[in-house]
């Protein structure tokens, strides 16, 4: 069995090996192809950009020639129209004020009124342009677009890529900025990752997702509700900023990731950003960095689903095959481990055999020392009492005090009376002949409770038929034992009793919460109490289990038959 198990974990483990091996490279694929998507939307943004912001007209217009609005805003319906890519075209004067605006509304670009146009002034993308030299150009983030600072509805992503705008004088005049239609691109990346076993994401420079695992947790940092990578995945965030790119093996899955710096030709990192007025509901991108992350993620339940499956079969057929050789060792180590535990069994026996005989003599010399003391002495002494005041009534000098010597002779007679009572009780409770189990042990809890002084809770359920002599002395005798070891050492406040019978069986329970002790130094002891209840109910076939530990009390559980068995397995038919 164990060659067979190393055998199938060889093939499994080159099997995972070739399944991470694939998806590393499908993974490193998909990554490569994003980022070249993502390059030439925005190579052909910047290229274009820069004709626009070069062209004669613009620079005349710019320069104060206010006749050539309508045809600069032709120009741009027209590039609009064919260039379905973008969303908007403007051109902001040097103070950051709309002077053109062409709106490209689903194919159908329109020059919005002199009347609707806006200040953006403080927006970070003409603060961060507006100080470029010329041939530079600013590329801002992937984020929403905004209209009278909110984020317009329903969303739309863009990119913006603004240029400084000079005259024919090569003056400073504005910037031309357009809007790149985020959603296309992200379509493209889509539809890229098509077949591809996991996911893509697209992240900021923060972390955010644009593109991710939850679409309705997406633009987060715009809406102030961030979700970002490093909240998921902490050590694939520390990758990213570590590294430009690379791939990580994770316990929950692979991870390729490439970061793509900033586009465009000018430092715009270095341009300080005007804090803008913005809607308290909109969080403004960091300005001047376009740096995107592109991380692919793969679970490891797909990672290695060829192997996994493998190695189910692999395990089935190792079951098959083990199966007979597995039934066959079970067998002889079966049968050695019952012959193990008879051996175990009866050397235990043995031992608390001997233990219990040693024990119970000198507990039986014991016990006839102190009847005999009790005899001589107290019984001794009450009778002689008794005989001295009879005495002195037949003297005719006590005739006067008769009465008080007979009334003290009768007192002392049954104080005798008494104690003879309680000498037989200890020898061999009579309650337990003349009323059965049941009163025995009530009459036995409810003196132990009084005298001790703890509350007791004692159910008897025995439904059952009444249990044989033996089996009864064995009860009574258990139950005799545990209240007098929880009067003796527990000092519980609580002590409770259940007993109940059926057809066959009588089971007893007795709980306190006392201070309860360690059973396996009470076993090494020899405690002939412990010893002494055990050995009555395994003698008659049934269990014996005791559960304490120190400061949580003490519950012991016994089980026996109702009738008891002869040595010859015949059962002993005694009466009720």
């Amino acid at each position: 069995m164990t060659l067979l198990l190393v055998v199938s974990a060889g093939f499994v483990w080159r099997q995972r090996a070739n399944d991470l091996q694939i998806h590393l490279q499908s993974s490193e694929h998909l990554v490569r192809l994003h980022t070249e998507i993502i390059l030439n939307e925005y190579r052909t943004a910047e290229s274009e950009l820069a004709f626009l912001a070069e062209q004669s007209i613009l620079r005349r217009f710019a320069g104060g020639d206010q006749d050539l609005r309508a045809d600069l805003e032709q120009e741009y319906v027209r590039f609009c129209r064919n260039k379905s890519m973008y969303d908007q075209v403007r051109f902001l004067d040097r103070e950051g004020a709309e002077s053109i605006r062409i709106n490209n509304r689903q194919g159908d670009p329109q020059a919005v009124p002199p009347e609707r146009l806006q200040s953006k002034a403080n927006r970070y993308y003409f603060v961060n342009a507006n100080g470029l030299p010329r041939g530079s150009i600013f590329v801002s983030p992937l984020d929403l677009n905004v209209e009278y600072d909110v984020i317009e509805v329903p969303y739309k992503p863009v990119v913006r890529f603004a240029a400084p705008v000079f005259d024919l004088n090569d003056q400073r005049q504005g910037v031309l900025v357009i809007n790149l239609l985020g959603r296309g691109l992200l379509n493209t990346l889509a539809i890229a990752a098509q077949g591809y076993p996991g996911s893509a994401w697209l992240l900021n420079r923060d972390g955010d997702f644009l593109r991710g695992p939850d679409p309705n947790r997406e633009w987060g940092f715009m809406k102030g509700k961030r979700f970002a990578i490093q909240q998921l995945h902490p050590l694939v965030w520390n990758r990213l900023q570590a590294s430009a790119s690379g791939q990580l093996v994770h316990a929950n899955g692979v991870f390729t990731f490439r970061n793509l710096p900033p586009t465009g030709d000018s430092p715009a990192n270095s341009v300080p950003r005007d804090t803008p007025a913005a809607s308290p509901d909109i969080s403004d991108p960091s300005p001047g960095d376009s740096t995107l992350r592109i991380v692919s993620f793969i679970p490891t339940s797909v990672v290695y689903a060829n192997s996994d499956q493998l190695a189910m079969r692999l395990l089935l057929l190792s079951i098959l095959v083990s199966i007979p050789l597995a039934l066959l060792a079970w067998y002889f180590a079966r049968l050695g481990m019952l012959r193990r535990q008879h051996e175990s069994q009866i050397a235990q026996s043995e031992t608390r055999l001997r233990v219990l005989s040693r024990r119970l003599l000198t507990a039986q010399e014991d016990e006839r020392r102190r009847l005999s003391r009790d005899l001589h002495d107290e019984l001794g002494q009450q009778v002689t009492a008794v005989t001295l005041d009879l005495q002195q009534v037949t003297k005719p000098s006590a005739a006067t005090r008769s009465s008080e010597l007979i009334a003290r002779a009768l007192q002392g007679s049954l104080s005798i009376l008494d104690r003879i009572h309680e000498l037989s009780t200890r020898v061999r409770p009579a309650m337990l002949d003349d009323l059965g189990l049941r009163d025995a042990v009530r009459d036995l809890a409810h003196d132990l409770a009084a005298r001790s002084g703890f509350e007791l809770r004692l159910e008897l359920r025995l439904d059952g038929p009444a249990p044989d002599s033996q089996t009864g002395t064995a009860v009574y005798r258990i139950v005799q034992e545990a209240l007098t070891n929880v009067a003796r050492h527990a000092q519980a406040r609580h002590v409770s009793i259940d007993m109940l019978s059926d057809d066959k069986r009588i089971k007893i329970a007795i709980a306190d919460d006392g201070i309860g002790f360690d059973i396996a130094t009470a076993a090494t002891a020899d405690r002939l109490g412990l010893l002494g209840m055990r050995e009555r109910a395994e003698l008659l076939g049934g269990q014996f289990a005791i559960q304490s530990t120190p400061g949580s009390g003490t519950r012991i559980d016994v089980e026996l038959p109702l009738h008891a068995k002869e040595d010859d397995g015949e059962e002993k038919e005694t009466g009720p």
